[in-house]
């Protein structure tokens, strides 16, 4: 048992390390590419946007739903309708840094 244990962990700790190593690689590559500042304005924008329009109601839709039971309700409206904004935010952000890159 202990050994099964030892040798999860030693995968998921490869794995993780994979990830991230990839992560790395590509910002790496794409920093080469077309410059630090796109780079820097395209993750930026993705992960303010996510974070700040698409999690937060993403997370408060999963927990009514946990808690009433339903698989949807008007209630969810206007998370949902926060939701779409910050998709169009993302990739409206995405479309006109790469558009700036690209001219």
């Amino acid at each position: 048992q202990k050994e099964e244990d030892e040798e999860t962990f030693m995968s998921l700790a490869v794995s993780r390390t994979a990830v991230t190593g990839g992560a790395v690689a590509i910002c790496y590559g794409l920093s080469q590419i077309g410059g630090f500042g796109v780079v820097a304005n395209l993750v930026g924008g993705v992960a303010q946007g996510t974070l700040a329009f698409i999690i937060p109601p993403a997370i408060a839709i999963s927990l009514s739903r946990r808690s009433s039971g339903e698989r949807s309700d008007l209630n969810e409206l206007p998370q949902w309708l926060i939701g779409a904004f910050g998709a169009v935010v993302v990739s409206s952000v995405t479309y006109f840094t790469l558009v700036e890159s690209l001219s």
